[in-house]
């Protein structure tokens, strides 16, 4: 069977517990057993096929899903294939994971990463990043994704950290679920299709991105590119960092309510809106915002919390905590000595609009409450829910501790346990042997991200620019900062842009994206766009033209 690149497949090669299955002529060009949907539940692999420790893996299912439309969507003819890969540890948890084969392929393959601790497996017929573009299974790729190595019931699984208590499960989580997965799939996709794809991309943002940027480090022959969206990077100190900002909103009276929220994002407009050229609800040049905004110009008289029209000093200093580097109890394992912090003023922080995306804008940043004990999930933050999580299951091993009371700047009795979860955080800057061989990256976050911090991503592209140098970096890695998005969704602007298009042109054709590329807001003023500026650039208007389309910008230096 002619199935692509010129290569006529004559014996398809089936993997299963020592049998060999599918052999044959095929003379006319069509032999329907090598894309037999069924027989791929007849395949098992053993722990060698797997560039990792783990106990093998089998086919659970494999079912053929004829082309359907859901709403305005339509999603192709493919095969669905669940498998499990079987852990070391009898009691750690095994990685689910699933693959959608299309009947018409395009030859490559893109693993999808998932989000929070996982838990559940992201939709492999769906878009799992900011695009309205379609989905890769419509585009004709081969599409993989995991649970990140555990099965959670939790209501919110994104949230529960329960099963990484294992070490397995929380390494598998970490950085190791995308290695595994990936070389079960490809040996899938080989079986199926009687040839190994041509490419295959990570596609990643928050904990998949990070779990992107350690694969693309560590098994770099494994994949052709990688887009990653703002990454839940070095666990450990963003745990820490978190937790601050957590500390400092539960002091009495610090927290801010949202009208109060709504004083210091209109008192940033005011400063910082037409520092970019253009007053249009978006701060543009965060560099100078941080620099001239003064937070303590909205002080009430005497330091008191007498009206929502000022803010008490124990607000200010919850604002500056959260803005203000952190510094730690003493160096992590990684060589970290201090957390970044958030660009707080740069970020509509739930300030009450009427946008259906509020709620989520409200969660991922300060909550609507101040952060309680147990985790209240309506009214604190998803920050709350993770530090929470994590504190009791991964490193207190505590149900009853409140995360609350963990103090960064001298770890307690938990100094020994965090350096050795840093002590895993390393790595993923490593980009030497990605970047020999050819390999891309594009990345991109918001401005206003308080979850995963634009700060930590910054500093990411500087450890990889000290370990291979300007030029490589240069030629490998192009990073975008987008001002007003935060994480996943924004109030402010809400981000829509074809990573995956400008990916595959990038190495496909040789398409830099450089400045050319245009990302499109669908909540702040549904329609406008904005370029793409190469960070630390970012884009101011030129003076003249529709303030609502791109080519009105261009990229400035800070």
């Amino acid at each position: 069977m002619k199935i692509g690149r010129g290569i006529h497949v004559l014996c398809a090669v089936w993997i299963t517990t020592g049998t060999l299955l599918g052999c044959g002529d095929d003379q006319s060009g069509e032999n329907d057993q090598s894309r037999s949907c069924a027989r791929l539940a007849k395949m098992r692999l053993t722990a060698a096929q797997i560039g990792l420790p783990t106990s093998g893996a089998k086919i659970v299912s494999a079912v053929e899903v004829p082309a359907r439309t859901d709403g305005q969507v339509t999603k192709p003819e493919h095969c669905l294939v669940s498998a499990e890969v079987f852990p070391v540890d009898s009691r750690a948890p095994s990685i689910l994971l699933a693959v959608a084969l299309p009947t018409q392929w395009n030859e490559k393959a893109v693993w999808l990463g998932g989000g929070g601790f996982d838990g559940v497996i992201p939709d492999v017929t769906g878009n799992s990043l900011n695009t309205l573009a379609p989905a890769p299974l419509a585009r004709g790729y081969a599409v993989f994704a995991s649970d990140g190595g555990h099965q959670s019931t939790a209501a919110s699984p994104g949230t529960d950290a329960s099963a990484l208590a294992n070490e397995e499960a929380y390494r598998n989580w970490l950085s190791d679920a995308p290695k595994k997965v990936r070389d079960v799939a490809g040996q899938i996709i080989r079986t199926y299709y009687g040839i190994d794809a041509a490419r295959f991309y990570a596609v990643g943002s928050s904990t998949g991105g990070r779990e992107a940027l350690f694969a693309t480090a560590r098994f770099p022959t494994d994949w052709d590119g990688a887009l990653v969206l703002y990454p839940a990077r070095n666990v450990m100190n963003t745990m820490l960092g978190l937790t601050a900002m957590l500390k400092a909103l539960s002091a009495p009276g610090a927290f801010p309510n949202t009208a109060k929220r709504k004083l210091v994002w209109d008192a940033v407009l005011t400063k910082c809106d037409a520092l970019d050229g253009l007053a249009d609800g978006v701060v543009g040049d965060v560099v100078s915002c941080s620099k001239q905004f003064d937070v303590t110009a909205l002080r009430c008289a005497g330091g008191a919390d007498t009206s929502d029209a000022c803010l008490s000093d124990a607000q200010i200093h919850a604002f500056e905590t959260i803005d203000a580097p952190v510094q730690l109890a003493s160096p992590l394992a990684n060589g970290d000595t201090e957390f970044a912090g958030y660009n707080v003023y740069a970020a509509a922080q739930g300030v009450g609009t009427d946008s259906p995306l509020e709620r989520h804008v409200q969660a991922v940043d300060l909550g609507s409450h101040a952060p309680s004990f147990p985790v209240d999930p309506l009214t604190n933050s998803f920050a709350a829910a993770f530090v929470d999580s994590f504190m009791r299951h991964v490193i207190v091993k505590d149900q009853s501790f409140d995360y609350r009371t963990f103090d960064v700047r001298t770890f307690g009795p938990y100094a020994a346990r965090v350096q050795e979860l840093s002590a895993l955080d390393v790595g993923d800057a490593d980009m030497g042997g990605f970047a020999a061989r050819g390999g891309k990256l594009l990345l991109l976050h918001g401005t206003g991200d308080m979850l995963t911090s634009p700060r930590t991503t910054e500093r990411y592209v500087e450890e990889v620019q000290a370990s291979i140098g300007a030029t490589a970096t240069d030629a490998m890695l192009r990073y975008y900062e987008v001002p007003g998005f935060q994480h996943a969704a924004s109030t402010v602007f809400q981000v829509s842009w074809d990573g995956l298009g400008a990916l595959e042109k990038w190495i496909e054709t040789g398409k830099d994206p450089g400045d050319d590329e245009v990302v499109t807001d669908l909540a702040g003023v549904a329609g406008r766009t904005r370029p793409l500026c190469r960070y630390p650039t970012f884009a101011r208007y030129r003076g003249t033209g529709d303030p609502n389309d791109a080519a009105s910008f261009e990229c400035a230096a800070p």
